[in-house]
């Protein structure tokens, strides 16, 4: 069997949207005669944990390796999230004080433990790095150069032309980082992005890379995960349940929470009738805007819980609410939801700007577009989904664009890539 080294710094029990994408590849490359073998960290502190993903990884048949102690408590691990304004401070901080991030000092820890893992394995046939962090592009890079094997980079988010993740506060800073992408991209053999927006700006900018030696790999979801929840008992409403699953991180939901104001002030007969479900994430900021506003008593608050009790909180839905804020480098955005969104074939409320989100959901059929942050826009939009929930006339997802998304599919051509390349080498 083939061997891959995954690097990868958020993984398991690590938790939130981030993680999925690597894990779902991994577990799906050993049905195509490749081992996976992950470098990750022994994660000390982090917002969210979930131990169901990493049963999963660990009894799927994936190797994991990690810089640090090997068992560790994961009720010690979860830690309280920062208000926004001190997590953007830290932020920019940090992106002051180290390049390309602040996990860069996980770096010679890394290959430390790479030189290690390359006994122990007798070898690796290919090195896969996913980023953010860019630090595990570095690694990969190392990795490439020291071993001569080939490298395949995964952009979940761009780098320098991502204006929410990075923050250079000098002229040099960003330079720092536009010379260290440009030799990561002209190393590597293999570059993936999650959309065509992420590989024109790639090739726009630093032109160092052949068209086709950039490929599309979008966001998406296992179908697993869906058919092993309908086995299960949801947790169904008698209402219309409003949901929308993940963190704000980067966004700002206020807009949002007016819209659900506006919606039963205008329609308070309602109130036993719909109800605002929120997965994932909610901070105490939220809930005191949430308090004012007076619409806490219409809010169901599950909390974080761990993947699949979301798939079922999803299944479980009637609306499924989707948000990109502007200025989230909003026209290259595609947020790791929009595969499971896809996935649930729920109707789906999007308020998200002209970009490469919207273009891909406009073949899905079941779903609504409200371009600008207008409360009053988004609570009529609620009211016309209500009434067509009313007359259980809700539109249907366009099945055949869901089924390009499911991530079996994916991986397939991840390992037809894989396979390439060890052909070429």
């Amino acid at each position: 069997m083939n061997k891959v080294l995954f690097i990868s710094y958020y993984f398991p029990p690590m938790g939130m949207g981030g993680v999925q994408r690597t894990l779902k590849f991994a577990k799906y490359l050993l049905s195509y005669n490749w081992q996976p073998i992950v470098l990750t960290v022994s994660p000390k502190k982090y917002f969210a944990i979930d131990e169901y993903l990493l049963k999963e990884a660990t009894e799927s048949g994936i190797i994991i390796e990690r810089t640090g102690k090997k068992k560790f408590d994961t009720g010690q691990i979860v830690t309280r999230v920062p208000k926004e304004r001190f997590r953007k401070l830290k932020s920019r901080l940090s992106q002051l004080f180290f390049i390309p991030d602040s996990k860069i000092i996980w770096k010679k820890k890394a290959l430390r433990k790479i030189d290690k893992l390359w006994k122990k394995y007798d070898g690796f046939d290919l090195v896969y790095a996913t980023a953010p962090p860019y630090t595990d592009f570095l690694i990969g890079q190392e990795v490439k150069k020291r071993y001569k094997i080939p490298l395949v980079i995964d952009y979940r988010d761009a780098w320098v032309d991502s204006k929410v993740l990075n923050f250079y506060p000098t002229p040099v800073h960003k330079k720092r980082n536009m010379k260290l992408e440009r030799k990561v991209i002209k190393d590597a053999n293999v570059v993936i992005t999650t959309n065509r927006r992420v590989k024109e700006l790639i090739i726009s900018r630093y032109g160092n890379i052949a068209y086709n030696d950039i490929k599309i790999f979008p966001h998406g979801y296992d179908s697993e995960d869906f058919e092993n929840a309908k086995t299960k008992k949801l947790p169904m409403t008698n209402k219309m349940r409003v949901t929308y699953s993940g963190s704000f991180y980067t966004r700002n939901p206020k807009f949002y929470f007016n819209s659900i104001k506006i919606f039963f002030s205008k329609h308070p007969e309602l109130k036993e009738k719909v109800e605002f479900c929120f997965l994932g994430l909610f901070t105490k900021e939220h809930l005191h805007i949430a308090k004012g506003m007076k619409i806490l008593d219409n809010l169901n608050l599950p909390g974080y819980i761990n993947h699949f009790e979301c798939v079922k909180y999803i299944l479980a839905s009637d609306l499924l609410f989707l948000l990109i804020s502007r200025g989230e480098n909003e026209d290259a955005a595609m947020p790791g939801k929009v595969g499971e969104y896809i996935g649930s074939r729920k109707n789906i409320l999007a308020c998200i700007p002209e970009g490469v989100t919207k273009r891909i959901l406009e073949n899905y059929k079941a779903i609504k577009f409200v371009q600008d942050e207008n409360p009053e826009k988004i609570a009529e939009a609620i009211y016309q989904y209500f009434l067509l929930f009313e007359q259980n006339n809700m539109p249907v997802a366009n099945e055949e664009m869901v089924l390009q998304y499911d991530r079996k599919l994916l991986t397939t051509e991840l390992a037809k890539e894989f396979n390439y390349l060890l052909d070429v080498e």
